[in-house]
């Protein structure tokens, strides 16, 4: 999206002291990946100041810069604002304001970020699609992401997550969502918002006046459908799941474990249409729902979209996988939380009951606040009940936890406390050569880096 040097400067109220370029493509926010003729944007953050970056971003062809103080020399277009958050903010919702295209707002404690790339795959195939890239989904995201969009695509899938209170309200009135979908609602992020009916109440947040259609999670039972439709009377919801009561169900889930791929079937309102895709998960297969049956009804064609489907791919990190060997990897290492992790174990255990050698790496759960100890003891509980073979453990609560309370299972070798990256990377390596077939998942919050645990040729390994 291009912007002028006076839409910048009515947008943000912001003092320009020097002028060079006079029209901008879109922003960046990172100077490691400035592109030419763009808005630099120096965000002040916990660790690191953007202001220091200046020159990077210049070298790499910015075209001006927004700060909040400019001390330099360089020739290029200066823009000074207070808060050069508050400007982007501005900036974003001005952005907002020029897209054309239907707006799709996906919230929910787990599996934002596949429903997102799902809406994406399944309706790419036809029309034109803007997605927030990686985990974007902050406002400072959403906003520097709707400034790169092109205003005059047919869709946006926004992901919104949240922290914090307060933050859903801000997004909701930046994306303004015409479609509005839940993906799933449990721990998560507790230590800024409390409990699971917070996380609820927070989330709903997103719902607007603009908002037409609502895709529901019904499978744990909160929110109320009926609390959706007291907010947003205007919508049409959708609830979804694998319950009975939803409108769009899971019907059936098959896994072929030998070739890494489901079969599913879905129905709703005496439809029943069948798939098969390459995802490992029946959670996937549910949060794929609403991105199936939206796609069908903007008139993309059942076997287009069966097409279509077939070669989705999960992300690395958000469970994707590749073949290593006599092995399988799988990559779920870039969040965490209990619900994730139920999922988690219920997945090694469906090949652990198809012969396989199953190995779970798993790093603490971060931001549980209070529920933290009883969190990571409940999912040990789930482990040792389960036919998983081996668990290795990293972090100071999974770690304490299974030293206190599970000592026999740690003496007999099945849980396994790892001190160091090394000391797990040195246990894959010996699962590369195994002979016997293995499956290897690796589950940890962000800041447990567990990816650092997977040897070189891993982390560039194609998916499957």
């Amino acid at each position: 999206m291009w912007f002028t040097l006076e839409e910048i400067r009515g947008v943000t109220q912001a003092e320009v002291l020097r002028v060079l370029g006079t029209s901008f493509e879109g922003v960046a926010i990172d100077s490691r990946k400035c592109q030419k003729e763009q808005l630099f944007v120096a965000l002040r953050g916990k660790r690191v100041d953007g202001h220091a970056f200046i020159g990077d971003a210049l070298k790499r062809g910015a075209s001006g810069v927004l700060v909040e103080r400019w001390e330099g020399d360089a020739e290029t277009t200066v823009f000074v604002v207070p808060s050069t958050e508050e400007a982007l903010l501005a900036l974003g919702k001005h952005a907002s304001s020029r897209l054309r295209g239907v707006r799709i707002g996906i919230t929910g404690t787990v599996g934002k970020t596949t429903c997102k790339h799902l809406f994406a795959h399944c309706l790419g195939q036809r029309f034109s699609v803007a997605l927030t890239p990686q985990s974007f989904n902050t406002v400072v995201g959403v906003s520097s992401s709707f400034a790169n969009f092109d205003e005059h695509v047919a869709f946006v899938v926004v992901e919104a997550g949240i922290s914090e209170k307060g933050e859903m309200e801000v997004l909701s009135g930046l994306i303004r969502p015409e479609v509005a979908v839940f993906t799933a609602f449990g721990e998560g992020h507790l230590e800024g918002l409390g409990s699971v009916l917070e996380v609820v109440e927070e989330k709903l947040k997103l719902l607007g006046e603009k908002t037409q259609r609502v895709y529901l999670n019904v499978d744990r039972g909160i929110p109320e459908e009926r609390r959706v439709r007291d907010r947003v009377p205007q919508a049409e919801v959708f609830s979804f799941g694998a319950s009975q009561r939803a409108r769009l169900r899971l019907v059936s889930f098959e896994l072929d474990v030998s070739h890494l791929l489901s079969r599913f079937t879905v129905a709703w309102e005496g439809t029943s249409l069948s798939f098969e895709a390459p995802i490992l998960a029946p959670e996937v297969a549910v949060v794929s729902l609403p991105a199936i049956h939206f796609a069908l009804e903007m008139g993309v064609p059942f076997e287009e979209l069966r097409e279509s489907l077939r070669t989705f791919r999960e992300l690395p990190g958000r469970g994707g996988f590749f073949r290593w060997g006599n092995g399988v990897v799988i990559d779920d290492t870039y969040n965490a939380n209990p619900p994730s992790m139920q999922k988690a174990v219920h997945l090694l255990s469906r090949f652990a009951q198809e012969g396989y050698s199953t190995y779970l790496v798993l790093g603490d759960m971060l931001e549980l606040g209070d529920f933290a100890e009883e969190a990571h003891r409940e999912i040990l509980e789930r482990i040792q009940a389960s036919p998983i073979r081996q668990v290795l453990l990293f972090g100071p609560h999974f770690v304490g936890i299974a030293q206190k309370e599970f000592a026999r299972e740690v003496e007999r070798g099945r849980f396994v406390v790892l001190a160091s990256f090394e000391e797990g990377r040195a246990f894959l390596e010996s699962l590369a050569i195994a002979q016997e077939q293995w499956v290897v998942l690796l589950k940890g919050s962000r800041g447990m880096e567990l990816e650092a645990m997977m040897p070189e040729e891993w982390r560039s390994a194609p998916g499957d």
